[in-house]
């Protein structure tokens, strides 16, 4: 009997999930955990978007500041729209073990900090996914108490729709000055919704950063399936600015935006350049969009290669402000606003400051300042805002038809502001 009751109780804890309000997001939860990045077949300049069914994956991949042997372990969880999980069991969004280990990783060579150098992808040959939608995979250590060291985030589409989208700046409120507004359409392919406003749901974010999101858009047109959205307030964006970079690739000589390179046991230091507003008009520079890329020119490999220095912010202002706190923002910090990104004001140097310990390579950032009573994030007090800035703008469409428990992703496109 106790033989056929522990599968039974196993199977019931897969078909049951647990349900809670966490908003999954890509992040870690250990300072000793670094540089986490999420990439379709390891391509840095991509989403963490895979076609339903295909052969791709997406890689994760993380530093562990030692060379101590861990052990890794992760499972993968299906979210909702909102991010949050779903009702779906593992049995009926995965094949395979809802819990699986992470290979031993590669210690890294030559580097005055030590790490292992650890990465997994997914789909592999323990795991397939079943279903659309937003997944989160956590990573935790298989001799602790379980839980979730970082969390990596990716989504799974089904392309059953078509997205033809425009961005214009001459707006509904100005024109060729500080905006952009996004016009699209969408029309289902192979699908009988019935309820379009009900079933279908509409998410679109600014260089895919989730604090600039807006959700709950509804089409101002509704012609037999096809559904457009124009003119729309909500669609109409801060142009904002490119963002602003700096390039730490050698020891050697100071790198692009970079004040000097000094060393100090045990880390190298890099000052960059002062950052003073940008609010005085546009000017052109190929960046990223947020993102960063990890590179030294010393290092036979980058991933296991590449050294990390202290990097020193510094944001020069003559009095603190009192309503809001300033935040790094981009890529490297997840696009979040939290301690791990706040800057702190230094009352002898008349300046917003932060230090933090990155790999070598290429940034992207940008100084954005979240009011302390609420409202968005924005960089405009500090990069300003312009109609020429070369976003990109990202259109997710789920679909959660009536008495179907999940929201599927249908419909993806990207499309970038060049005027």
């Amino acid at each position: 009997m106790r033989m056929r009751f522990f599968p039974l109780m196993l199977l019931s804890i897969l078909a049951a999930p647990v349900l809670d309000a966490q908003v999954y997001q890509t992040g870690t939860r250990l300072e000793t955990l670094k540089t986490l990045t999420v990439y379709p077949d390891g391509d840095w300049t991509k989403l963490p978007i895979l076609k339903l069914g295909s052969e791709n994956t997406v890689e994760i991949a993380f530093d562990e500041l030692s060379h101590d042997y861990k052990r890794y372990a992760y499972r993968i969880i299906h979210c909702n729209a909102d991010w949050k999980r779903s009702e779906m069991s593992v049995l009926e969004y995965m094949e395979g073990f809802p819990e699986n280990d992470v290979e031993s990783g590669e210690q890294s060579v030559s580097t005055l900090t030590l790490y292992t150098h650890i990465a997994l992808k997914v789909p592999n040959e323990n795991v397939k996914l079943l279903i659309s939608g937003n997944y989160a995979v956590e990573v935790f250590d298989k001799d602790g108490n379980g839980e979730a060291l970082l969390t990596a985030c990716f989504m799974v589409v089904e392309n059953k729709s078509l997205i033809d989208a425009a961005l214009t700046a001459t707006t509904d409120i100005d024109f060729k000055q500080e905006h952009q507004q996004l016009n699209f359409t969408l029309r289902p392919l192979g699908l009988s919704i019935n309820q379009p406003l009900n079933e279908l749901k509409v998410v679109v974010q600014q260089n895919h950063r989730r604090d600039s999101e807006v959700r709950n858009i509804s089409p101002t047109i509704l012609n037999g399936e096809l559904l457009q959205y124009e003119h729309i307030k909500d669609l109409i964006f801060k142009g904002g600015n490119e963002y602003r970079r700096f390039e730490m690739t050698t020891f050697k000589y100071p790198g692009l935006n970079v004040n000097r390179v000094e060393y100090f046991k045990p880390f190298y230091h890099v000052e960059l350049l002062p950052s003073g507003k940008r609010n005085t008009g546009y000017t052109y520079d190929k960046d990223q969009n947020g993102r960063f890329l990890i590179h030294s020119q010393e290092a036979l490999e980058d991933k296991t290669g590449s050294d990390y220095f202290l990097v020193h912010f510094t944001l020069p202002m003559e009095n603190p402000v009192l309503d809001g706190g300033f935040y790094l923002n981009g890529d490297f910090v997840n696009n979040r606003q939290d301690a791990a990104s706040k800057l702190l004001y230094n009352f002898e140097t008349k300046a917003y400051e932060k230090t933090l310990l990155l790999k070598q390579g290429a940034y992207n950032y940008q100084y954005v300042f979240r009011p302390s009573k609420g409202g968005k994030p924005t960089a405009e007090p500090m990069e300003g805002t312009y109609w020429e800035t070369e976003n990109e703008y990202q259109i997710f469409v789920y679909y959660h038809p009536a008495g179907e428990r999940f929201d599927r992703l249908i419909g993806f496109r990207q499309v970038q502001a060049i005027f």
